[in-house]
């Protein structure tokens, strides 16, 4: 019985051995490989989110700040902060002008008696609070952009030249205060680190200070250059813009041009921001209107009060 035993055992090997050993290979061992066509490999999914990722905007441009205040050339504003600050942000600056005289000045009207003036006082002084909010940074190609507006005091501590025709002498009635509010839209744009462009657009009271400063833009001057005007109102709209150039890091030399819309006479305010060359406040503004055009001496002093 053992020896059967035995060779039942050894058959049993003999036949089932081939056909368990199939039966293993046909079952696969478990892998842990990606289905074949798709890939879950988390650089892939990184690449795809980062090609549909809109592009960040470019940073802002940064200068070397100045000891002066860029803020503004003479009488108005440049979109920057402070001493030249390029970032988002509040900025309040005081401002000072004082229109003394005028140097030399022409006209052409029929009805004066002298074609030529010089040394005439004029006696404005503007004493004026500005605050602005930047609201875009300059970039690379992008300039700064700021909204602001302007309050202004004008006092005189004199009263405007008297007008002479022969026969008639007429005394300007002008008001020794007056209060006045502007508001503005300004951009910025640094073509050069020492070179910068001004252009902006404000609407309010500031055309009213250029026809404060001469006699033949006032009232009755107009009457007598056209008799059709009897009164007229001063223009709200205007456009502005100036040019900066650093020859040095703290001493800035610039233009501003003011430009009112549709206003009588078409008068333009060029005021040139010398004071640092001449090494003092003094500056010239340069008047022209129709028939005639003024040279006129100036003290400025700005004051960036925010930020630092």
């Amino acid at each position: 019985m053992k020896e059967l035993l035995i060779s039942a055992l050894l058959l049993a090997a003999l036949f089932c051995g081939p056909a368990s050993a199939q039966m293993m290979q046909v079952i696969p061992a478990p892998s842990t490989s990606a289905l074949e066509g798709l890939s879950l490999s988390t650089s892939n999914v990184f690449t795809s989110l980062k090609a549909v990722k809109p592009g960040l905007p470019s940073k802002p441009v940064q200068y070397e700040e100045t000891k002066s205040p860029l803020s503004g050339i003479v009488l108005m504003p440049t979109a920057y902060r402070g001493r030249g600050k390029n970032s988002i942000g509040l900025g309040l600056d005081f401002n000072a002008a004082y229109y003394i005289g005028r140097l030399y000045g022409k006209n052409k009207y029929d009805w004066t008696v002298d074609k030529t003036n010089y040394l005439d006082r004029v006696g404005v002084w503007l004493l004026m609070a500005e605050a602005k909010m930047l609201i875009q940074t300059e970039g690379k190609l992008r300039p700064a952009m700021a909204a602001g507006a302007q309050g202004i005091l004008q006092f005189r501590d004199s009263p405007q030249p008297t007008l002479t025709q022969p026969g008639v002498s007429v005394q300007i009635d002008a008001k020794n205060t007056a209060t006045y509010a502007n508001a503005y839209l300004v951009l910025t744009k640094r073509l050069h680190p020492k070179i910068i462009l001004n252009a902006g657009y404000s609407d309010g009271d500031m055309p009213k200070i250029m026809y404060q400063l001469s006699e033949f833009l006032s009232k009755e001057a107009i009457h007598f250059t056209d008799p059709r005007v009897t009164d007229f109102a001063t223009p709200v709209n205007m456009i502005f813009g100036g040019i900066m150039w650093l020859p040095k890091p703290n001493s800035p030399l610039g233009v501003e041009v003011m430009i009112p819309q549709g206003a009588q006479q078409n008068p333009k305010l060029f005021n040139f921001h010398l004071g640092t060359l001449l090494k003092m406040n003094f500056e010239v503004s340069y008047l022209t209107f129709r028939g005639g055009w003024d040279v006129l001496g100036m003290f400025q002093f700005r004051y960036g009060y925010f930020p630092k």
